[in-house]
């Protein structure tokens, strides 16, 4: 899966980051010159200057590594921007170089790339932060072709990832939230320069997708954000309160990936700390995923570290966990949110459940689907609960009483999808939204994506021909009607075509005025006003639904009468 990941993002930097002419350069005062190049927007081909890498921190190397980053000193020269910029060492990427070839200098991956059609202009700015589980992503697969057909400048950054990013033992040698504090820099560095490129700093929407909707979503807690930043955020499937966002044993599960890494653990802190400061990149990515392999199916994604944010400790970035700012409403009141979630968003969680127990010979245990399944994939999904109240509520709302006497792997999977989706996207997408509701002084808006295109992004690339279910309208296929990313989303058939004309309206529109609209048949998006709704159902034809809570059903409500999901 990974490895074709590879490939499609090397065919898409080929598509849409060509230079059609060189030699831009422009000024970035208290910094230096930068040569871009030019691109086109996708439909109307209106010229768009491209930045494609421009970095904003010192290389994050040596005794820099797990560090809070360190911003940019300015250079002398003209520094060439016109290809994309290293991605953050990864699976997939960084593991495809040799250890012998490989060097710190993989980790020198803090930039951001820019795209302006307009460098005299005050333009709304819409910075992206990418998802990927806060291990896999770059800013190259989020060109600008799309959006930048209305009148906005698009900045996509790039900030560290795995363990070099979270990876915390409560100390100032490795604080943890480092790639938090990536993010932060990242929009300073917008602050100061933005207007350079043709920005209006006074106007910035931060949107993200899956974990870059948690980063987004986390920067509404954290009291190192001033609110001169951002005035708006886009979540687009998830959200801070998710478990799989946070790290709740920093120190243990460091260790851990210490362990698993070849450190010796049973040594002093200080000790494991500087063997993880020396570690080669290829091992800690390795210890990392040898831990999330073990802790996510044996304790669940509440319990995996090195991978996502700390609460506390000397980063500051968090004073108090998400959930317990939002109780006490310590929260901005300041913020207009537009967020919302896909259809079938727990489809791509279950496909990686399926294939484990595929592989443990448990998907036709009868017995095993009866009394343990749904157990164990709220465990899996971060819910432990042992008393079997949430595993009866969920039985009495999604399955039917001959699905679970059937302990029929395929009838039970209606339900699981929606279990699956509601834990780890819809809830905490929604326990934003009605914080928003409850606690701003600005709008808040809230969607489901419901369109089935001709393309998916089930199964990122690898083969779903195995799995008794489909993807639906699956977690960021959103995202395909954005950014002309993976190579298909660059050739899109006339009703998709369609889609993505909408999408890019209300995405635009929204940071453009606050507003999200389009006159293409969709009809007026209401606020929400409630903990429940209204909200927008985005399809063909889109219209308006008044109880979110519906979403945590979508599947169950979907399926044939032989329990299998159909969308």
């Amino acid at each position: 899966m990974l490895r074709a990941s590879v490939w499609c993002s090397l065919l898409l930097a080929l598509i849409c980051s060509t230079s059609y002419s060189s030699g831009i350069n422009l000024s970035i005062r208290g910094l230096g010159e930068v040569q871009g190049s030019e691109t086109k927007t996708a439909r109307t081909e209106q010229v768009v200057l491209q930045f494609l890498n421009i970095p904003y921190a010192e290389p994050p190397v040596g005794q820099r590594r797990f560090k809070a980053p360190v911003a940019l000193s300015p250079w002398n020269g003209v520094k060439d921007v016109t290809r994309p910029g290293r991605p953050c060492p990864q699976p997939g990427i960084t593991d495809q170089i040799t250890p012998s070839e490989i060097t710190s200098a993989v980790e020198d991956c803090l930039s951001l790339s820019v795209y302006t059609k307009n460098v005299t202009a005050k333009l709304p700015v819409m910075v992206y932060i990418h998802g990927g589980s806060f291990y896999l992503g770059k800013a190259a697969d989020h060109p600008p072709n799309y959006l930048l057909e209305r009148d906005v400048l698009l900045v996509a950054i790039q900030y560290r990832l795995g363990a070099l990013g979270f990876l915390s033992t409560m100390s100032s040698t490795i604080p943890g939230n480092a790639a938090m504090l990536d993010i932060i820099l990242a929009l300073k560095w917008v602050q100061d320069h933005i207007s350079d490129f043709g920005g209006d700093p006074g106007r910035v929407t931060v949107f993200g997708q899956s974990a870059g909707a948690a980063a987004t979503s986390a920067l509404l807690y954290s009291p190192l954000v001033p609110p001169s930043y951002f005035s708006q955020v886009i979540l687009q499937s998830g959200g801070a309160t998710v478990a799989w966002a946070n790290d709740p044993n920093p120190v243990e599960n460091a260790k851990e990936i210490a362990r698993f890494a070849g450190c010796d653990t049973v040594r002093p802190i200080e000790d494991i700390e500087r063997c993880l400061l020396e570690l080669p990149v290829l091992k800690l990515l390795k210890a990392l995923d040898l831990h999330t392999q073990e802790r996510t199916l044996n304790q669940g994604v509440n319990n995996v570290g090195g991978c996502g944010m700390v609460i506390g400790g000397p980063s500051s970035f968090l004073d108090a966990a998400p959930f317990d700012k939002i109780r006490s409403g310590r929260v901005r009141k300041d913020v207009r949110i537009m967020a919302g979630v896909t259809k079938h968003d727990g489809s791509f969680m279950v496909a990686e459940v399926y294939d484990a127990l595929l592989a443990m010979n448990l998907t036709e245990d009868k017995q095993f689907n009866q009394y343990d399944l749904i157990d164990m994939v709220n465990r899996v999904y971060g819910i432990d609960d042992h008393s079997g109240a949430l595993a009866g509520f969920e039985v009495e709302s999604l399955f039917s009483e001959q699905d679970i006497n059937s302990g029929n792997f395929t009838q039970l999977m209606a339900g699981i999808i929606d279990i699956a989706g509601a834990i780890t996207i819809k809830a905490p997408v929604l326990r934003d939204v009605q914080s928003n509701v409850r606690h701003s002084e600005k709008e808040t808006y809230l969607y489901s994506f419901d369109y089935k295109g001709e393309h998916t992004r089930f199964g990122y690339g690898a083969s779903t021909a195995h799995y008794p279910f489909e993807g639906g309208a699956h977690h960021s296929n959103d995202n395909i009607y954005l950014f002309p990313y993976p190579s298909f989303a660059a050739n899109l058939n006339a009703a998709d075509t369609m889609m993505s004309e909408i999408m890019v309206d209300l995405w635009t529109s929204f940071a453009i005025d606050g507003v999200p609209r389009s006159n293409r048949g969709v009809p007026t998006w209401p606020k929400v006003n409630g903990p429940t709704g209204p909200y927008l159902h985005i399809n063909n034809p889109a219209t308006i639904g008044t109880n979110f809570y519906d979403e945590y059903a979508v599947s169950v409500h979907g399926r044939s009468g032989a329990g299998i999901a159909y969308w």
